[in-house]
């Protein structure tokens, strides 16, 4: 699978953007990831609330996720602000991933 995730905004003016392909990492990690994104159960979110929803505040994070698994991609936005709790863990996760890629390089 492979996942692309950006994160921008913030009080910093945070810009991450990192593809991850989940075959390369860790396997504690790809584990981790798998159940976060189970948790979130991304597949049932109402479409019309996440398109409707606005960021409130200069601060808040926007978050862009698209999900490739082989042949179905699935496009995901989010703001702090419009992020349910069963999803805020993996915007964490992908945020905190997407981090230590870029001190990485």
């Amino acid at each position: 699978m492979h996942i692309q995730f950006s994160c921008v905004g913030g009080m910093a003016n945070l810009d991450l953007n990192v593809v991850i392909d989940t075959d390369e990492l860790p396997q504690a990690k790809r584990d981790q990831l798998q159940h976060l994104m189970e948790t979130a159960d991304l597949s049932n979110l109402s479409l019309g609330k996440m398109i409707e929803a606005k960021a409130k505040g200069a601060d808040a994070f926007s978050y862009k996720l698209d999900i490739l698994e082989e042949t179905e991609q699935q496009s995901f936005t989010f703001t702090d602000t419009t992020a349910s709790g069963k999803v805020r863990p993996l915007l964490d996760y992908l945020r905190n991933l997407a981090i230590e890629v870029k001190l990485a390089e």
